[in-house]
């Protein structure tokens, strides 16, 4: 009777441990998991892919609840980034229907692109914290919209000789091709003229000599062209030239004149300009913001 009983404990407790390991390895198959250190189990990802079709390699490593959750999640991560990517590109193409006068600069070819450069460091002068910003504001508080509005105009029958005049005192005076023109107190999207023979974009000009007495002139040595002292055709000539013509739009300067007075106060105009702006002016060479078209240099080098 106790042999009968010893064996019966015996099988009892062998089939009791084979009970348990089979449960243990059951277990362990049905969740794939690894201890973390905070000692929770933590899932093992999936990559995002169709696995609908996939092989079956071994025992499944993640539950049907768990599988759907990851296809939701790779769902919405493909979907992400197809929004991002079109709006990346619609925010670029908002961006250049935002700025026509950009495309329009563009079109005009290469002296187009050396407005647009000046433009540009004009936009970064007026955007910045600084006296000449300041100024601008004074008469215009958006300055920058406002001029970011101006379209340009290229005048090819623009004056494009320099005058050597004798006045009645017998003294000499030059008279330099009139530089850009535009409209006193103009409305947002006017237009700025530019002469194509002026400093803007020319370094020298041919001069034509005017004696007093009215007798015959003739040619001399071609000077070379200045606004103040900048050098015509520069950035820093430009950048004064853009700012002068703003000035009498936005209303802060009186309107310059076609005669010797209003050619001096052009001058006095040009001269309170850089009184505010002369360090944003010098900057603007150093500090400017090129752009760039397909990973080319859109802008020709300058003369300076």
């Amino acid at each position: 009777m106790l042999q009968a009983r010893g064996r019966f404990a015996v099988v009892s407790f062998a089939f009791g441990f084979l009970l348990i390991f089979c449960k243990v390895a059951h277990s362990q198959d049905r969740t794939n998991t690894f201890p973390t250190s905070t000692g929770r189990p933590s899932t093992i990802p999936r990559a995002c892919g169709d696995h609908r079709n996939a092989p079956a390699v071994g025992p499944p490593s993640v539950s049907a609840r768990e599988a759907d959750h990851s296809d939701k999640l790779c769902s919405e991560l493909v979907f992400d980034r197809r929004v991002t990517t079109s709006s990346w590109h619609a925010n670029e193409r908002e961006e250049e229907a935002a700025d026509p006068v950009q495309e329009e600069l563009k079109a005009m070819g290469e002296r187009g692109l050396m407005i647009l450069r000046a433009r540009e460091s004009v936009v970064e002068i007026l955007e910045g914290q600084n006296r000449c910003a300041t100024w601008f504001a004074q008469a215009e508080p958006d300055a920058v919209s406002k001029f970011r509005s101006l379209h340009y105009r290229i005048d090819e029958s623009g004056a494009q000789y320099t005058s050597k005049i004798q006045g009645a005192d017998g003294k000499w005076w030059y008279e330099q091709p009139y530089v850009a023109s535009s409209i006193e107190g103009a409305t947002t999207g006017a237009t700025i003229t530019i002469n194509g023979g002026g400093a803007f974009f020319q370094l020298r000009s041919g001069l034509r000599v005017v004696p007093i007495d009215g007798g015959p002139g003739g040619p001399g040595v071609s000077p070379t062209l200045r606004i103040d002292f900048y050098m015509g055709g520069t950035l820093h000539a430009q950048v004064v030239a853009l700012l002068h013509e703003l000035s009498h739009i936005a209303g802060l300067l009186p309107a310059d004149g076609g005669n010797l007075a209003g050619r001096e106060l052009s001058t006095q105009n040009t001269q309170v300009v850089l009184r505010h702006c002369r360090a944003q002016v010098e900057a603007a060479g150093k500090h400017q913001r090129l752009l760039l078209h397909r990973g080319t240099e859109v802008f020709p080098r300058s003369n300076q």
